[in-house]
């Protein structure tokens, strides 16, 4: 991917974990997901990657939860941002579970962890149906790959044709299974060694290096998700306000070395050449 093509930010505004009690602004509710969807849609964000909640506040994958937050967010952002749902088990869901909510939401995109959604070769033939409907519907995977094990897994699983389309988009992940989550930037390098020269790839990235390991991603030519479910601080160690300020900080960075956020639309048409 050339460092001249626009940028696609995305938004990661809770995840499945945290509380309010980590950040008061910290959105768990239809509205509040929308309210900060508008606001990280005018800072450069042209997704939104949804976690949802139940009465307890807990992660959750009913489909019910996740319509009622893409309904409150298309109505105060309309087309304007791409809503990707996630799959994330959380040490709850099984494989069939997480299918089952995809299947029933129909969302835009989705966000997928090969070690969870097809943890044995036994759960491959369900996985495999799934990212062959997947493909049907028009609905853009991302694949999630957390270290080399995983990507050399993922490049397995393509060779094999369990993994449908010629380009990918794929999720590299810095500092999860790191020594308190912090991220290290240069630790990007390995995995991008090892990716396909095809793939559309985005990092995410934990703890307080984030801003510098999307600055390390941007100049590579991948594309950058961020937001409080992997890091509360701004450059300077101080808590940011909200999570249209983490968008910023990637796209005052983006802008200095030339590469201009992209539009939702221009997201879109960068991750249809997938089918």
């Amino acid at each position: 991917m050339s460092t001249d093509a626009p940028l696609m930010i995305a938004v990661a505004p809770n995840g499945a974990r945290k509380t309010k009690h980590d950040h008061p602004a910290l959105p768990l509710t239809p509205q509040e997901l929308a309210d900060t969807a508008a606001s990280c849609r005018e800072a450069g964000a042209c997704m939104i990657h949804l976690h949802v909640r139940n009465k307890q506040g807990k992660h959750s994958l009913d489909p019910d939860l996740y319509l009622q937050a893409i309904g409150a967010v298309r109505e105060s952002v309309g087309q304007d941002m791409i809503i990707q749902i996630t799959t994330e088990a959380v040490g709850v869901y099984q494989p069939r579970e997480q299918i089952a909510s995809v299947r029933k939401v129909k969302p835009e995109a989705v966000s997928l962890a090969i070690r969870e959604l097809c943890p044995t070769e036994k759960d491959e033939p369900m996985a495999a149906q799934f990212f062959e409907w997947l493909y049907r519907e028009r609905i853009v995977p991302q694949y999630i790959l957390y270290d080399l094990q995983d990507i050399h897994r993922f490049s397995e699983m393509q060779q094999r044709g369990m993994i449908p389309g010629n380009i990918h988009t794929i999720m590299l992940v810095l500092g999860r299974y790191s020594e308190n989550q912090e991220s290290i930037p240069e630790d990007l390098d390995p995995l991008l060694d090892a990716i396909g020269s095809n793939d559309i790839w985005w990092l995410c990235a934990f703890g307080k290096t984030e801003s510098q390991c999307m600055s390390r991603a941007a100049s590579r030519g991948g594309h950058c998700r961020v937001g409080f479910e992997n890091n509360l601080s701004l450059t300077d160690g101080s808590m940011a306000p909200n999570n249209a300020n983490l968008v910023q900080v990637v796209q005052h960075a983006a802008a200095l070395i030339g590469r201009e956020p992209a539009s939702a639309d221009q997201a879109r048409a960068l991750m249809d050449s997938h089918y």
